[in-house]
């Protein structure tokens, strides 16, 4: 079968960064390694150029803007149109060079994002069928970071319009698909993502790490509980001074700056890392306790499946996504989220041993056996080919 994606990122060009591209990287290799024919379309900033990554052709469109779009974008900004018009130019790129290679060589799937909308312009061809995944709901994102610009309402009607375009959609939870359908009146399944670790561990950490630490990973920013984190850290350092945690991702500026706001005389028990290489992440992950993803929202993510993967237990979040996949007292912690307290007390009793939850775990059963390479290949194919075969209601 020939598929191509439509991506708004990949790991050739972001390859510290973005959940939607790691978990292409992964779903694409092992799509090759079963006999499919795998291309990436990807909106980028970088030159344009064909680029090979593990079997799978990458396609990089550009997005930059000439000089004389550049003058009609910043005519229409004080209507507000620069920003669907931006959106609809992304889209209408990815499309054209979409329709090049179909031509050449026709496609039998074709999945899109819906992040950035960049398969609002897909035209539905016979013989081929375009599922869109849905990689986030924007506006429960937005809502807790506190989004409320034009940009981001924009963002949030062009990615349902998105949705909308495609044959099919899915989402990797049961909880951005549910509010899809229950809000919007959408039809979304839930195929989960496959687990699998493309690279392995560095033997060495990039740093200096402490004996024993819980780990905070992937962005840090509100809405993956960064925040109320550090918040609950202080609490804990008093009932566990012994207790440290070492922080590694991507953050904008001054968030350092408010993580350790919030710690007053216990900033040297938090590291702060900064963004990781894969193998680099990997082996800070593995010499920890614990991973503490307390998402206040979220769509299954990928640090928690990774904690998992290396037996780790996780400390996170009822509501979130997460309790679709932390098994309480068996591979972490769950508590509700925004409660200090409660993500202090949880952090203390896994640090002083006191919680079932204990590393070294092996995950298996329930939805791990859902997320099985060749099974979650299987549920996005057969998906693609009966929308009510595959998906979980």
């Amino acid at each position: 079968m020939r598929i191509a994606f439509l991506t708004p990122e990949f790991i050739t060009d972001k390859p510290q960064e973005g959940g939607l591209g790691n978990y292409l990287n992964r779903m694409s290799r092992l799509l090759v390694e079963a006999g499919h024919e795998v291309e990436m379309i990807v909106s980028s900033q970088l030159e344009p150029r064909v680029v090979m990554h593990g079997g799978v052709r990458v396609e990089r469109v550009p997005n930059a803007r000439s000089l004389p779009v550049r003058a009609v974008f910043r005519a229409l900004r004080p209507l507000g149109l620069d920003i669907p018009l931006s959106f609809i130019r992304r889209a209408r790129s990815l499309s054209r060079a979409l329709e090049r290679r179909h031509r050449a060589a026709p496609f039998d799937l074709v999945q899109s994002a819906d992040y950035l909308a960049v398969g609002l312009t897909v035209q539905r061809k016979p013989g081929r069928v375009h599922v869109v995944r849905c990689s986030c709901a924007m506006d429960l994102y937005n809502a807790v970071d506190g989004k409320m610009s034009r940009f981001a309402r924009w963002q949030e009607r062009l990615e349902r319009a998105a949705i909308r375009n495609g044959e099919v959609a899915y989402a990797p939870s049961r909880l951005v698909a549910e509010h899809f359908r229950r809000k919007y009146r959408m039809d979304v399944s839930v195929i989960r993502p496959p687990i699998s670790l493309e690279v392995d561990a560095e033997e060495e950490p990039p740093a200096a790490l402490p004996d024993r630490f819980l780990l905070h990973f992937g962005q840090l920013i509100e809405r993956k509980g960064t925040f109320w984190l550090a918040e609950a850290l202080a609490i804990a350092f008093e009932m566990e001074p012994d207790l440290r945690l070492v922080m590694a991702g991507t953050a904008e500026e001054g968030v350092r700056e408010r993580i350790f706001s919030y710690l007053g005389g216990h900033r040297s028990k938090v590291l702060i890392l900064g963004a990781l290489r894969k193998p680099q992440l990997y082996s800070v992950l593995s010499h920890a306790d614990a991973a503490v993803l307390p998402s206040l929202v979220d769509n299954l993510p990928n640090t928690v499946i990774e904690s998992l993967m290396f037996g780790i237990p996780v400390i996170g979040t009822r509501g979130a996504s997460i309790d679709e996949l932390v098994e309480e007292g068996v591979t972490g912690e769950l508590i509700t989220a925004g409660d200090r307290e409660a993500l202090a007390r949880a952090m203390v009793r896994v640090w002083r041993g006191e919680s079932q939850a204990r590393k070294g775990f092996v995950w298996q059963g329930g939805i791990a056996d859902e997320m099985q390479p060749a099974r979650a290949i299987e549920n996005l194919l057969n998906l693609a080919a009966d929308p009510n075969e595959a998906a979980l209601r």
